[in-house]
């Protein structure tokens, strides 16, 4: 054999063997197909992650599993495989942001978890345990993504380019009701008299040496460095050290405060939010021993401390794309918040403008924060609860008082919202969160910023924090395209326009709403709504709840006892009946006693005269 045939053959064992799979290179042509994968906190900070029976993976397929950190990106734990597929090297962006530390993933045999890996003939991937780390808590979870092809067939009929693919639409339905974990929070810094967290905090941790003597832990004392010390609390007033076993001090310091402070001083409700009390409950040494050690610290008050507003930390936004329904999922600041949704439209007047609309459906935040909210927007009998080009976008958080008993909360909070109504919104709005919608449905026309229609151009579909797209397209010879629900992700997006001349145009889902008011109006363009290739609004399978199990709280509660992660913070909840009931009860008595004290003095003024 000559030479040059052996250098060919071996050239082609090189491309067959270790080239990178077809669809990586070329990513861009593949769209994306992205499910929620089940997951289990394991202990420490490590999570054991499954396939959810309800929605499998694309079955014998190359799988990617990745774990995403709320309001961020998500990572495989190797730099070279968030390349190929985000064209970004996300994993340096986490650590970067969060001083984010993949520490593995293995398989139930102690073997490293290949990624990607093949799933079986069912949709199914082995479970795994996947461990990593952040310099403070933050809310995660875990993903699995398949690559397929959706066969793109151009159609007749009224200019409209039509995308015929071979995935179902029972495939789409069950991918978006994730669930998040958070590792155990090290603890929270908080103010004994009104109870809520503080921020601008600098608290230092302190390890026992050898010699007897504390010092201040470093990047040295730990293996790869991964801590941040001292650590500066913000609205939550959280901190969280990750350290090996040992023996440990805290030291806490802010202007406004005096550290430590006396458990007799603390207000009385504190028990139902704070914790291992630190250093007054538990005492000054904390010994840790193969258990990561949780302590909440008091602060008195010094001087006079200015009022906080509650924030929204973080947080995961999903759309349940079968039964139109935005679900957020995160942490807010401060415990037992009361989170208020809102609608956003384009003005008809004046399309740049937005109109604003207060949403019936809300949610309270735990003891830690951790809060669920959907949104539905449909009705019972799946008639449209939105307006045409009306769309969840914004939501808010109101704290409560948390030193108010009881019943008595209850109706101060009510009465405080019935009377202060207007002024309390204008608070809302300051700390409201813009979220960008998760349309179910793109129908339109792809305009440039100046206004002016791209006829046959790519529309690319976006992640929010990707760089190669999960889907394209093209727009016809007038610029109109179509996107039906099964190509667009549950997960917030963002959309791209390239012209045939190369000139790349971004936007976003609200900004294609705006530009396109006109024309989801005039057509009745259901961007809410479950969509077919035609455009037709499609009833899917809803996938069967197991019993028992609130699937749009998995993951929430995971630190409080059964009992307790669904209690609200002035006890078990009432139903709105009984509380509607009790609160007229009052307000009744409080009218009838008035009305008796005003009788009351105008026959004393008759007796007089």
């Amino acid at each position: 054999m000559s030479k040059f045939l052996v250098k060919f053959v071996l050239s082609i064992f090189l491309l067959l063997f270790f080239v990178p799979p077809l669809f990586l290179v070329n990513a861009q042509q593949q769209s994306q197909r992205w499910v929620c994968l089940n997951a289990e906190q394991a202990g420490g900070h490590s999570a054991n992650v499954s396939v959810d029976p309800e929605a499998k993976l694309i079955a014998n397929s190359q799988t990617y599993v990745f774990e995403c950190i709320a309001n961020s990106e998500c990572t495989s734990g190797n730099s070279d495989v968030d390349q190929q597929v985000f064209g970004a090297d996300t994993l340096g962006i986490l650590n970067t942001k969060y001083g984010y530390i993949f520490e593995g993933s293995t398989l139930s045999d102690g073997s490293t978890l290949p990624n990607p890996l093949m799933s079986d003939g069912e949709g199914n991937i082995s479970t795994f345990t996947w461990q990593s780390s952040t310099t403070t808590s933050h809310d995660r979870r875990w993903l699995a993504l398949n690559y397929f092809d959706p066969a793109p067939v151009a159609t007749t009929g009224e200019d409209k380019t039509q995308q015929v693919g071979t995935f179902s639409f029972e495939s789409v339905v069950n991918q978006s009701d994730c669930i998040s974990l958070s590792w155990d929070p090290y603890g929270r810094v908080f103010d004994s008299k009104t109870l809520e967290p503080v921020k601008n905090t600098s608290v230092t941790l302190l390890k026992k040496r050898d010699d007897g003597f504390f010092t201040m832990m470093t990047p040295a004392d730990l293996l790869g460095g991964n801590i941040l010390n001292p650590q500066l609390t913000t609205e939550d007033g959280g901190f969280s050290f990750v350290v090996p076993d040992g023996i440990y001090k805290l030291i806490a310091s802010n202007g406004n405060y005096v550290f430590p402070e006396q458990i007799a001083n603390l207000q009385s409700n504190y028990l139902k939010i704070y914790s291992d009390i630190y250093p007054g409950l538990i005492g000054e040494e904390i010994v840790q021993q193969g258990a990561i050690q949780h302590r909440d610290i008091p602060l008195k008050q010094a001087s006079v401390v200015p009022e906080t507003s509650a924030k929204v930390m973080e947080y995961f936004q999903d759309l349940d794309k079968a039964t139109s329904t935005v679900i957020v999922k995160g942490r807010v600041s401060h415990p037992f918040a009361k989170i208020i949704a809102y609608s956003l439209k384009p003005d008809p007047d004046f399309p740049e403008n937005i109109i604003r609309r207060t949403l019936p459906e809300t949610a309270s935040a735990d003891k830690l924060g951790n809060f669920v909210l959907k949104v539905k927007l449909l009705n019972e009998d799946g008639s449209l609860k939105f307006e045409p080009t009306e769309s969840f976008g914004d939501i808010a958080a109101e704290k409560i008082d948390l030193t108010q008993p009881g019943l008595v909360g209850k109706f101060m909070q009510w009465l405080y919202g019935f009377v202060a109504g207007k002024v309390n919104a204008q608070t809302l709005i300051a700390s409201s969160v813009r979220l960008e919608p998760i349309l179910n449905h793109l129908e339109g026309y792809a305009y440039d910023a100046g206004g002016n229609v791209l006829p046959n151009s790519t529309v690319s579909i976006y992640l929010s924090f990707s760089n190669k797209p999960s889907y394209q397209t093209k727009t016809d010879d007038k610029g109109y395209y179509q996107i039906s629900s099964e190509f667009l992700p549950s997960m917030p997006y963002r959309i791209t326009y390239t012209t045939s001349a190369g000139q790349v145009v971004k936007t976003s889902t609200s900004k294609f709403i705006a530009q396109n008011s006109d024309t989801i109006t005039a057509s009745d363009i259901k961007i809410n709504q479950f969509t077919d290739k035609q455009g037709k609004v499609i009833a899917p399978p809803v996938k069967v709840k197991t019993p028992g199990i609130s699937n749009g709280e998995k993951g929430f509660g995971q630190n409080l006892p059964a009992n307790e992660s669904s209690k609200s913070f002035l006890g078990t909840p009432f139903s709105a009946t009984t509380l509607a009931l009790i609160l007229t009860i009052i307000v009744l008595f409080i009218l009838l006693a008035v009305a008796a004290t005003v009788v009351f003095i105008k026959k004393r003024k008759d007796i007089v005269s």
